[in-house]
């Protein structure tokens, strides 16, 4: 499994993708007709979650066929960029829970060490641990011999770098890379504050707890991978950036 070394850097979108996907597809390229105006949301184009549909439509109905072919091919973009970070989020919640209920079953005791786990770039390796050597390899091997795992952690690490360059503040034009970001992401660390998130969530729910504004558990998922993507995504990045 080669690693991703590149990823185009498109601004996330919301949850709403499918809805957004939808309207794409209907949106026409002919001047003559009105514009299909896809929902914003703080993770879109948009640069401000108050701006309407109104000054869209008058800022789309400038646009010529081909700027509107354009801004198609962009927003499916950021549809699938969306997605991919999603799909490769539950891949490594997913596969991280599989290849411990094997180690489980194989190794039981392995399980009552101390480890924990990162993509490096080139492989996963094994991390703040207090393993054997033999049970380093072990678990090393086991690790990397998921293809769904690694790629996903890869592309992950491509993700927060991307989102890093996109939400610097005002006048930085750093560029992030994978390579600021690559060890960063503690994968069973992330699991465990995402199944923690999840938990708290549930219980918000069942209990009806009525939460002040601003409060950071409103963000909170019932979804554990995407509690995970959340937390991968809020991943501290400061050195080594690119101007």
């Amino acid at each position: 499994m080669k690693p991703i070394t590149s990823i185009p850097t498109p601004i996330p979108v919301s949850a709403n993708s499918p809805i957004q996907a939808q309207q794409i597809n209907s949106m026409e390229v002919s001047p003559s007709k009105t514009q299909s105006t896809p929902r914003t949301s703080n993770d879109t184009i948009a640069t401000s979650s108050q701006q309407s549909s109104a000054t869209i439509k008058e800022v789309t109905g400038q646009l010529t066929p081909e700027q509107k072919i354009g801004l198609k091919k962009d927003l499916i973009e950021m549809v699938e960029y969306w997605q991919k970070k999603e799909s490769s989020a539950d891949d490594m919640v997913s596969e991280t829970q599989r290849i411990l209920a094997e180690v489980a079953k194989e190794q039981p005791n392995l399980l009552n060490k101390r480890f924990d786990f990162t993509n490096t770039g080139d492989e996963i390796d094994i991390i703040d641990h207090d393993l054997t050597k033999r049970e380093y390899s072990y678990l090393k091997a086991k690790l990397n011999a998921s293809d769904k795992l690694v790629e996903a952690t890869d592309f992950l690490n491509v993700a927060a770098a991307t989102n890093k360059t996109q939400t610097q503040a005002p006048g930085n034009n750093k560029l992030y890379t994978k390579e600021d970001v690559v060890g960063r992401i503690h994968v069973m660390d992330v699991i465990e504050q995402a199944e923690k998130r999840s938990a708290e969530r549930v219980r918000i729910t069942e209990e009806n707890v009525v939460m002040k504004p601003y409060d950071a558990r409103s963000m909170f998922r019932e979804e554990v991978h995407l509690n995970a993507l959340d937390i991968v995504m809020e991943t501290r990045v400061r050195f080594n950036a690119k101007v």
